[in-house]
């Protein structure tokens, strides 16, 4: 119980830096709260489906350890993600200026 409290904290952490994006690039902030979260969760069903069918879908000693991994993993590739993301919307954007730039 606590191991799935983890993920889903995890997640919904996720998709609060996903939302932090679209509040800076003045998108829908529902849409890219579902995005993360979405992402994260799809990338450890993905994981643990993989981890599956090359165990037969039986429960090893290991079971544990590759479903801490799984969380990990979806954590790294959705910060990927964001920062692949955040590239992509701040090329989109010409008018969004960093605060920096502002004064220059």
């Amino acid at each position: 119980m606590i191991n799935f409290t983890i993920q889903i904290i995890a997640s919904i952490f996720v998709g609060v830096c996903f939302m932090y994006l679209a509040k800076r690039f003045q998108k829908n902030n529902i849409f890219y709260f579902c995005i993360g979260f979405f992402v994260s969760l799809t990338i450890r069903i993905i994981y643990l489906l993989i981890y599956g069918f090359f165990t037969d879908f039986k429960l090893q000693q290991d079971f544990e350890y590759n479903r801490n991994l799984s969380v990990l993993l979806s954590v790294i590739i959705s910060c990927l993600f964001f920062g692949f993301l955040r590239k992509r919307l701040k090329n989109k954007n010409l008018d969004y200026q960093n605060i920096n730039e502002i004064g220059a």
